[in-house]
């Protein structure tokens, strides 16, 4: 009896089976797995940035630093959280790690997810809600979007070393 083929079906990979699911084949599975667990990291990640900024705004002498043009809007914000987010994720990025077997691929995807959870709070808190259109036009907040996805794939990598 012959089975009939959608389009979908004849496009998949040479590697996928018609009914193979990332489950079966750990190759297919490239998207990063959102656990609790990492979106409560990213959530925590994104409320310490938060945090010190409500400080920075409350505290006069923070808030009066004039801003680096497209560089950071607020450099008392972007001078601390950038160095701390390496070590909080450095130290986060090895926790979560251990045990894992491809340390520098799940590094890449836990970071990869961090990415991602930042993106969507900043997008809905500060674009949406507060209204800042020019929020991701500065340097400071790519890279720290950099360190997120970067710092747990080379934790991984030195992980793997050991």
């Amino acid at each position: 009896m012959a089975t009939k083929t959608t389009v979908f079906q004849r496009s998949l990979p040479q590697f996928c089976y018609l009914g193979q699911s990332a489950i079966d084949n750990p190759e297919l599975h490239l998207a990063p797995t959102i656990s609790i667990r990492v979106v409560g990291y990213g959530i925590v990640l994104w409320l310490v940035g938060f945090v010190w900024g409500v400080i920075v705004f409350i505290v006069p002498s923070l808030w009066n630093i004039p801003s680096v043009a497209y560089v950071s809007k607020l450099p008392a914000v972007s001078v601390v959280l950038i160095p701390g987010y390496g070590l909080i994720l450095a130290l986060v990025a090895r926790t979560e790690l251990r045990g894992k077997s491809d340390k520098m691929r799940e590094g890449l995807k836990f970071g990869l997810s961090l990415v991602v959870i930042n993106i969507l709070l900043d997008l809905l808190v500060y674009v949406v809600l507060f209204r800042s259109l020019d929020y991701f036009s500065f340097l400071s907040i790519w890279f720290a979007y950099a360190l997120f996805l970067l710092v747990p794939a080379l934790v991984g990598r030195s992980l793997r070393d050991v």
